[in-house]
């Protein structure tokens, strides 16, 4: 999604998000706890951000309003996806859990194929998109999720129509220091867990609940260093453990021996 003209407070909002981020990510790095409780900090500083935004009054979306969760793909850091996953075994009932997994599995096998070129590329539906068009993991969602806000509800419903045929050039307008301050808490959160050797790359968000879902001790383990995403979808491979570090050639260090 493009956003209209940025205000010229952005870079402000941006850096300030960022480096209040940064202060809290090293101090839930370094307790651990439980993954829900990481959500809950990082949103409670994102909703500072959001009630203080210039454009909170442009803004048209409304509960059960579903286009973007009907047409956008969403990344997700380890982090978030195991946070969801623990809310569903948590909070939602077998019932509705186990549908919720046969839609996850449905959605990334479509996703492969897509990237994989074997489908074409048409919007897929979010698995936690419920039937009265609400999320059911409202409290969890990601975090560029809840800070996306359309300016102008009738861009969000030319875009989905556009989407449903096979063009994503649509722009929507958003509220411009909403996404700033998601942008720098949201990279600030990948930044920070790179910075303490963990998994700090993005996931496509219904494959990486998906592997999340069956893990016991998530949190602790991904802490710890794991690799616990090695099956999901990556969408943005920028550091270990998906991209792998690459080593200076034998010959480049015999000849720095030599000049020694």
């Amino acid at each position: 999604m493009s956003s209209n003209s940025p205000s010229p407070a952005i870079t402000s909002i941006f850096r300030d998000a960022s480096q209040k981020a940064r202060n809290l990510v090293q101090r839930l790095v370094a307790q651990g706890g439980e993954s829900l409780d990481w959500v809950d900090e990082l949103r409670q500083l994102q909703f500072g951000y959001l009630d203080e935004s210039s454009q909170k009054g442009d803004r048209e979306c409304r509960a059960g309003c579903s286009g973007c969760c009907l047409s956008a793909q969403v990344d997700v850091t380890g982090i978030e996806a195991i946070a969801v996953s623990d809310y569903l075994r948590t909070c939602v009932d077998a019932l509705t859990l186990n549908q919720i997994k046969s839609r996850l599995q449905r959605v990334t096998k479509r996703r492969i194929e897509q990237i994989q070129g074997v489908t074409r590329q048409r919007p897929l539906a979010c698995s936690m998109l419920g039937e009265d068009g609400r999320c059911m993991v409202y409290p969890v969602r990601p975090i560029i999720c809840s800070g996306v806000f359309s300016t102008r509800r009738d861009a969000c419903l030319d875009a989905e129509q556009m989407a449903q045929a096979g063009d994503f050039s649509s722009t929507i307008p958003l509220d411009n220091d909403a996404i700033q301050a998601t942008g720098g808490i949201s990279g600030t959160l990948q930044r920070i867990l790179v910075e303490n050797d963990l998994d700090g790359n993005l996931y496509e968000f219904n494959s990486a609940v998906l592997t999340a879902l069956p893990l016991k001790n998530a949190l602790n383990r991904f802490l710890a260093g794991e690799d616990l995403f090695r099956d999901a979808i990556c969408t943005d491979a920028h550091s270990p453990p998906r991209k792998r570090a690459v080593r200076k050639p034998h010959f480049l260090k015999s000849q720095a021996v030599r000049r020694a």
